[in-house]
């Protein structure tokens, strides 16, 4: 934490020496830029209380859009044949409650009979059908039926991806434990050639069962959905990249 408040009293110095320059840029890339390290200033865990009060609201708000993901796939004689579980986070709600997910826990080639069942932070369980999904995107929206005695909170988004360095938490069906909460940071950007090409590893151990979960900034808002696990960290696609198919797949 030192260095952390020594190495921002020098930026401190070399920002206010160049206040000529940073009145002269007025580019967008700048914009985005200052509007991300700002908020990274301004929500960096800089003392206990702060700390407390984040997570007091991600235990007793934010968590609470998290959803179990249990994926149970039949062949044509309708005998189970693969059971798989992850995670996935509430987006949106409406008449049903749309929880974003992988279409890697979703998708199958091999069999159409597939029953898909949503459970949420209480144990709730309901069927789930997919609503939309994008291989190329690498991520699925699944609905259920919202009963008006259920009040999951849609997740926050954040404006941007997280800066390098910046303290993450990640929630979801992680260890085969419901409702399990990990704290990381965010390494680097990963640019990849593709449709999607915006993706961030983080220090945030992790596992496959957490594919789909949410992870979020100091502000509970959601930064990035787990869609691999990297040497036992988790590697997701970014806020842009989400955005982006949300826009796709309301179009």
């Amino acid at each position: 934490m030192k260095k952390l408040i020594l190495l921002l009293l020098v930026l401190s110095i070399l920002l206010s020496g160049c206040i000529k320059v940073i009145e002269e840029e007025n580019s967008d890339e700048y914009k985005a830029l200052s509007s991300q390290y700002e908020a990274f200033i301004s929500h960096d865990i800089l003392d206990d209380q702060q700390f407390e009060a984040f997570i007091n609201t991600t235990t007793f708000d934010t968590i609470q859009s998290n959803i179990m993901i249990k994926v149970q796939i039949y062949d044509e004689l309708n005998n189970l044949v693969e059971t798989r579980y992850g995670s996935g986070v509430v987006v949106e709600k409406g008449v049903y409650y749309y929880v974003l997910t992988t279409s890697d826990l979703t998708y199958t080639s091999e069999y159409h009979n597939v029953s898909y069942l949503a459970t949420d932070y209480q144990g709730r369980i309901a069927k789930a059908y997919i609503d939309h999904i994008s291989l190329d995107y690498g991520l699925t929206i699944l609905r259920y039926q919202r009963v008006l005695a259920t009040r999951l909170p849609v997740i926050d988004f954040a404006p941007a991806t997280p800066l390098q360095g910046e303290p993450l938490l990640q929630f979801g069906y992680k260890g085969e434990i419901m409702n399990s909460m990990s704290m990381g940071l965010m390494i680097e950007e990963d640019i990849i050639d593709g449709p999607t090409n915006d993706y961030f590893y983080t220090s945030i151990a992790t596992d496959e069962f957490a594919n789909g979960s949410a992870i979020i900034n100091m502000s509970n808002q959601l930064v990035g959905i787990q869609v691999s696990v990297v040497d036992g960290m988790s590697y997701a696609i970014s806020i842009s990249e989400i955005v982006q198919f949300l826009h796709v797949y309301e179009d």
